[in-house]
């Protein structure tokens, strides 16, 4: 049998340790370990280089600020680079998946150039019905908000595929909507990711940060830019004495300098 390729002589990672095997690959995929060569179309040289396993990014968000149709190629290509070999989109969705995640798909399968899954987020009861919708289209892990709702609700969806537009909602993740969710997915045998601060705790701390922000501006404008600005009146009125010094030099420099030139040449001389 003719395998597609051969590395030979490289340093393997497997879970047990590393280990000095030739890696045969055929179809795209790893076939096999061997100590023999054997018979294949290319052969590579892994001599002094690391094979390891694919890294799997488990947690990237992309889609959000350009539409996924652009945004697959960009990330994908800067993971492949990295030696991400999958990547895992943190969908979010306002519309419910029966409408708007069939468009999302499409457009990801065409665009990646590295293995890619999905988490889909839940912020509404709808979603919460349609979970079963989205593992019937391949999509097996969920994520839930707990940071979203209240005076913080505000977030950026999934831009449409193509669309030129961000897509700013507001979403109230409410106990009811985490509770039902876990609930569901548990049913479904689902694992779910979720961001885990409590949004009315995190409205308080923006709002004293913004508060404590505020009085260090106004007592900044009060203080600090008057001393500021005193400094700067000193130094420009040192720099303007500096520069008439020097202009005056220079005046007398170049006067002495043609005075010399017209006793020797009968010059007529002109200052400005």
């Amino acid at each position: 049998m003719t395998y597609d390729s051969v590395i030979i002589d490289s340093h393997i990672i497997l879970p047990q340790g590393m280990v000095d095997k030739n890696l045969i690959i055929d179809e795209g995929r790893i076939v096999g370990l061997t100590n023999d060569i054997p018979a294949c179309d290319h052969k590579i040289n892994g001599n002094g280089l690391i094979c390891v396993p694919g890294p799997i990014d488990t947690h990237v968000h992309y889609g959000v600020y350009s539409p996924i149709n652009e945004a697959a190629k960009t990330e994908s290509h800067a993971a492949a680079i990295g030696g991400i070999t999958t990547m895992m989109r943190m969908l979010r969705l306002e519309d419910s998946f029966s409408n708007s995640l069939q468009a999302q798909l499409d457009s990801a399968s065409k665009n990646h150039y590295v293995d890619y899954a999905i988490h889909a987020s839940i912020f509404n009861t709808q979603q919460i019905n349609e979970m079963n919708f989205c593992v019937k289209k391949g999509i097996t892990s969920f994520k839930i908000y707990m940071n979203l709702g209240g005076e913080i609700g505000h977030v950026y969806m999934d831009m449409p595929p193509n669309s030129t537009q961000l897509s700013p909602a507001k979403v109230e993740v409410t106990d009811e909507i985490i509770e039902q969710t876990v609930k569901n997915a548990a049913s479904l045998g689902c694992p779910v990711l979720v961001h885990a601060e409590d949004y009315e705790s995190c409205g308080c701390g923006i709002k004293t940060a913004k508060e404590k922000n505020k009085m260090d501006y106004l007592h900044g404008l009060k203080v600090v830019p008057l001393n500021l600005r005193q400094k700067q009146l000193k130094l420009y009125q040192n720099l303007d004495e500096i520069i008439i010094v020097k202009f005056i030099l220079y005046t007398l420099v170049q006067k002495k300098h043609y005075c010399k030139l017209k006793k020797k040449k009968n010059l007529e001389l002109k200052f400005l």
